[in-house]
């Protein structure tokens, strides 16, 4: 699979993922979708990946309780990383900094079966 393909899917999983769900219509394997804009929450949430900016996510995000809440800084930064250095072309750097983030996002959103 060529790289930038491999980066734009990592990258759109996190995104899912660090929406919380809100992202639910943002990505849509096979849609095109340049010509929908996302609105309300989900804009804020993007809004937070363009920008950087925790503190903003983790107050949206917080409101939705659960295992989101146990996603640090260090792991939003990376995700944030990896966004930039795929749309710079750098794509082995985006993959590395992806996987980092799914590795420790599914060990800690894991739960044991009781």
């Amino acid at each position: 699979m060529q790289k930038y393909k491999q980066a734009a899917i990592s990258i759109a999983f996190l995104t899912i993922i660090l929406s919380g769900g809100a992202s639910n219509g943002l990505v849509r394997i096979g849609e095109n979708s340049s010509n929908r804009k996302p609105q309300g929450q989900e804009e804020s949430i993007l809004e937070t990946f363009e920008n950087g900016d925790y503190d903003s996510w983790k107050k949206i995000i917080g409101k939705k309780g659960g295992s989101y809440s146990t996603v640090s800084q260090n792991e939003f930064d990376k995700f944030v990383s990896a966004r930039k250095f795929a749309r710079r072309g750098e794509y082995d750097r985006a993959i590395a900094l992806a996987r980092s983030v799914e590795k420790t996002l599914k060990e800690k959103f894991a739960s044991p079966i009781i």
